[in-house]
């Protein structure tokens, strides 16, 4: 699909210097290719008109990309001479039209102080520049394929992977793996179903917006920079349960960039749903007597090293060089006292979504923003839960309906999982005791208290 049949522009202004400078258009010349030049995370194809250079970015870490960040980024490039080398700029995104649901949206703003961005359309760019503009997807932006374009030239051939997921950090760390290792299995998969699910979306997008430019769409009036390469393995089987956690809990306690890299990438693909940490918890230590109790337990990380995944993750939200990275040695979990010592201290950290206990629970605390679980043997754990799926009491909420589930859950198994979709129901009485608990203070409830609760 590398030639659309074209249609006729909209009607182009003759006059109004008060206009936009793609909609002032009066007609001229067929726009000169220049290059493709990269700046921060754009790369910008500028075409030389008769009336100034005009500039398509496509971000290189977004599928949309703001006009705006483009701009300034080729502002600090060419300083003073960005005026004289760019008169407008426009962004393709990967959001579509309105009035084209299947074509791109093309947001554009002029390189003016002060100038207000606004959308326009693949017909009155061709207009412009006298030739149909490329277009790559956000799953095939390929920076060397970007790079390499010039007029006339066939759609490059990339495999599809969206800029959003670069999948290279899993390729490698499953590469560097000993053979039969369940950390490169996981990876592997992982590469293989991020290109899988990138290479039916962009393939579907394709199907639509040629079917757009059949009918004479705005879609006819671009060109496709890139098209997916084959995809030549089978859908991939998913490792097993236990080889995913058992993987995630190995890789997030190592200290290299590419396992950095890899818990970025599973982070913004699933939410690290395996890991054996769950939600964020956000501790005041001066809360309550159990707060104080899970807080001396805490001993100094070692700072000497570089961070694990799961301490640079902590240390990503620090407030400042006063921090103190912690360590809980019942969990293997890590914790950042933020800002200690002032009125805005707290303890940043995760909880587990399982609690590594055999001891069964003897008591529930709520206080301030936190659930606690009390074993028999004594010791006290976050309530466990999964990112997005918060607890919560004293309203009637998800998060109180969640926490109900959680108990009816962990009264009979401790070691039962963080509740997410398709957990069994909330027991009515465990959720109206929640519900009616006072958000302020502390409020314990031993076992014998939750038991007679779930069976009222």
């Amino acid at each position: 699909m590398s030639i659309f049949s074209r249609r006729a522009p909209e009607d182009a202004a003759t006059s109004g210097e008060d206009r936009a400078w793609l909609e002032s258009w009066a007609g001229g010349p067929r726009a000169d290719f220049d290059e493709v030049e990269f700046v921060d995370d754009y790369a910008v194809l500028r075409w030389e008109t008769d009336r100034g250079g005009f500039g398509l970015a496509y971000a290189l870490h977004d599928g949309n990309g703001s006009v705006h960040g483009a701009l300034r980024a080729l502002r600090q490039r060419h300083r003073d001479r960005a005026g004289a080398r760019y008169a407008c700029v426009a962004v393709a995104m990967a959001a579509t039209q309105v009035s084209d649901p299947y074509v791109p949206k093309l947001v554009a703003c002029d390189m003016d102080e002060g100038a207000h961005q606004y959308e326009t359309t693949w017909a009155r760019l061709a207009a412009v520049l006298g030739q149909r503009a490329p277009y790559w997807f956000a799953t095939l932006r390929d920076r060397d394929a970007i790079a390499a374009w010039q007029p006339g030239a066939p759609p490059a051939v990339v495999p599809a992977c969206h800029v959003t997921n670069p999948i290279g950090a899993a390729a490698d760390l499953a590469a560097a793996e000993p053979d039969g290792s369940p950390a490169a299995e996981l990876c592997l998969h992982l590469v293989r179903e991020i290109r899988a699910r990138d290479h039916d979306a962009v393939t579907r997008h394709i199907t639509e917006l040629q079917e757009n430019a059949a009918e004479g769409g705005d879609g006819a009036h671009l060109l496709l920079g890139a098209v997916p390469a084959e995809l030549r393995h089978p859908e991939p089987a998913e490792p097993s349960e236990m080889v995913r956690r058992a993987s995630w809990l190995a890789i997030t306690e190592r200290r290299d960039v590419v396992a950095h890299r890899v818990a970025d990438l599973v982070q913004r693909w699933d939410g690290g749903q395996d890991w054996h940490t769950g939600g964020v918890v956000i501790v005041d230590p001066k809360a309550c007597a159990v707060t104080r109790e899970w807080e001396q337990r805490l001993v100094p990380a070692n700072r000497g090293q570089a961070p694990t995944v799961l301490e640079k993750h902590l240390l990503d939200n620090a407030h400042g060089e006063s921090d103190v990275l912690l360590f809980d040695p019942a969990t293997g979990v890590p914790a950042l006292r933020r800002a200690p010592g002032t009125d805005r201290e707290d303890i940043f950290t995760l909880c587990l979504q399982r609690l590594p206990t055999r001891s069964p629970l003897a008591a529930l605390v709520v206080s301030g923003q936190t659930s606690w679980i009390r074993t028999e043997d004594g010791t006290v754990w976050f309530a466990p839960h999964r990112e997005g799926w918060g607890v919560g009491w004293g309203y009637s909420g998800t998060g109180c309906h969640t926490l109900a589930q959680l108990l009816g859950a962990l009264l009979d198994d401790i070691s039962a999982p963080a509740m997410t979709s398709g957990a069994d129901e909330a027991e009515n009485g465990l959720f109206e005791l929640l519900r009616n608990t006072p958000q302020s203070g502390a409020t314990t409830y031993t076992r014998v208290q939750l038991e007679s609760a779930r069976a009222s």
